[in-house]
């Protein structure tokens, strides 16, 4: 490979067709003619690896004229859906014009941003010295990426990204970027993971000494970074080095606890902090795998509820595998020489409703992950009646009027936890038989099940004689459940129902 020394860095040659994208070219077509852009980051970073293009595809574009004015126009001229952000405490880039073009399977982000200064080389070289690792440092011109007349680019890369990606290494720009943007703490973890790179001893050093510097940053971009590790295939392993290098500690500090509970009683091989990491890394072969553990129907909406724009219930289900048990450390007591942890689900549900609230997850996360939480226990209550012949209607219907919405990923949930503590093949076979029974009672006696009101307030109202109160509602409950579990079919059998409650 040719490379051209200059006083500001390294360039290389490359085939500007690596980098080609169509959509370039219809970048190009709005753009100022004395408008420079640059492609810069993971777009670049990835084509040098070879790496194929995925469905979820970023791009980062520096421009010299206005970058709301351009994004603006390619949005209209795509279809594409625009909108704008401040990234605070980032004062080099600190407005981003961001275009989203959704083609599912296929889903694209373009960034905009604006570099200033006459000489526009020297501009371009100091924002990509002043970014998180020599790998993303690297930028091309656009004009030499477009379908025509692509041959030969510049690749310009001033801090030696293409030397380290060729020795496999993920090295910082320098400390001081890291300690002006916290979040790329995290953000190195994860590219070591998702490119197979070896992190620096200068990077690793820098995180044990400054991972505290993580509680300065803006709460919304730690938490978008720790959606982006538990996207990846791989996230479990992500999970594990923060934890081991103090960060996971810093950004959910009641994880801090987990060494205190060295002994989770008989269930359970291994410490808790050590089956929290286990079934972090569990939970991604299942979610991959999970054709193979449940049954089609079951599968179904799982991985397509979207959540905060580009994430989907994939991310929830793993962050509710993160949080399953935080509250053991709290409810730990030892009852005739024996670990308990009694209510540790109903306890849990509520501090993933407070740690996800200072997350800024949004309502509908926070109350999807604190139901899988708060109910994470009962696929192991059921098989532990399925195992002993005591497993009935009454029960298998509690259960889906109780956590039907969530039941698949509850079930994937269960099977990475039943993995993670230890549990031997014969255990996991009962778990699968216990989904399956569940799911065949599903398909085949709930559905003859009323399971809306047969009876509506005003009706016992009228039916009992009396007027609005708490009486009401609870005697409705009441009906809803003996509904569930098959007493009452019909509306006659309800109003003899209501009548027979004690007022």
């Amino acid at each position: 490979m040719e490379e051209i020394l200059f006083e500001k860095g390294v360039k290389h040659t490359l085939h500007g067709l690596n980098f080609y994208l169509s959509y370039f070219d219809d970048l190009a077509r709005v753009l100022p003619r004395d408008c420079y852009c640059f492609i810069v980051g993971g777009w670049v970073r990835d084509r040098v690896l070879g790496e194929p293009v995925g469905y979820k595809i970023d791009i980062d574009l520096l421009l010299t004229c206005d970058p709301l004015k351009v994004a603006s126009d390619f949005a209209k001229l795509v279809g594409g859906s625009y909108f704008e952000f401040e990234k605070k405490g980032l004062f080099r880039r600190p407005t981003i014009a961001t275009v989203i073009i959704n083609l599912p399977p296929y889903k694209y982000r373009f960034d905009f941003a604006q570099i200033k200064g006459k000489d526009v080389e020297k501009a371009l070289i100091e924002d990509l010295l002043s970014r998180d690792f020599t790998a993303n440092a690297m930028a091309v011109s656009i004009d030499d990426v477009l379908s025509i007349g692509a041959k030969q680019t510049i690749l310009y890369d001033p801090a030696h990204g293409m030397e380290d990606l060729q020795e496999g290494i993920l090295r910082p720009v320098s400390l001081k970027n890291l300690e002006e943007d916290p979040v790329r703490m995290l953000r190195g973890f994860r590219l070591s993971v998702e490119k197979r790179l070896d992190l620096t001893q200068d990077f690793l050093d820098f995180v044990k000494k400054k991972a505290e510097l993580i509680k300065k940053a803006p709460m919304e971009r730690v938490s978008l970074e720790l959606l982006k590790i538990l996207r990846h295939r791989e996230g479990g392993k992500v999970i594990r080095l923060l934890y081991e290098n103090n960060l996971l500690q810093q950004i959910i500090p009641e994880t801090e606890r987990w060494k205190e509970i060295t002994n989770q009683g008989q269930h359970h091989k291994y410490p808790l902090d050590e089956h929290m990491l286990r079934i972090m890394e569990f939970i991604d072969q299942v979610v991959e795998e999970r054709e193979r553990f449940l049954p089609a129907e079951l599968l179904k909406g799982i991985g397509e509820k979207e959540f905060l724009g580009e994430f989907s219930d994939l991310e929830l289900l793993k962050l509710s595998a993160l949080l399953h048990d935080i509250a053991k450390p709290y409810t730990f007591e030892l009852r005739d020489g024996k670990a308990t942890f009694y209510n540790h689900d109903k306890l849990g549900a509520q501090m993933s409703r407070d740690i996800l609230k200072r997350l800024r997850l949004g309502d509908d996360a926070i109350q999807f992950v604190s139901k899988l939480v708060e109910h994470h226990l009962r696929p192991f209550y059921l098989r532990e009646a399925f195992k002993k012949g005591e497993l009935t209607n009454r029960g298998k219907a509690k259960f889906w009027r109780d956590c039907g919405d969530i039941a698949g990923w509850l079930f994937l949930h269960a099977i990475a936890d039943a993995f993670a503590s230890g549990d031997d093949q014969e255990e996991i076979s009962w778990l699968l038989k216990t989904i399956h029974e569940l799911e065949d009672f599903r398909r085949k006696e709930l559905s003859k099940i009323p399971t809306k009101p047969l009876l509506s307030g005003d009706e016992i109202m009228e039916i009992l004689g009396i007027g609005p109160g708490p009486k009401v509602g609870e005697i409705k409950r009441a009906l809803e459940q003996a509904q569930w579990e098959g007493i009452v079919k019909t509306k006659e059998e309800a109003i003899n129902f209501v009548k027979s409650q004690k007022l």
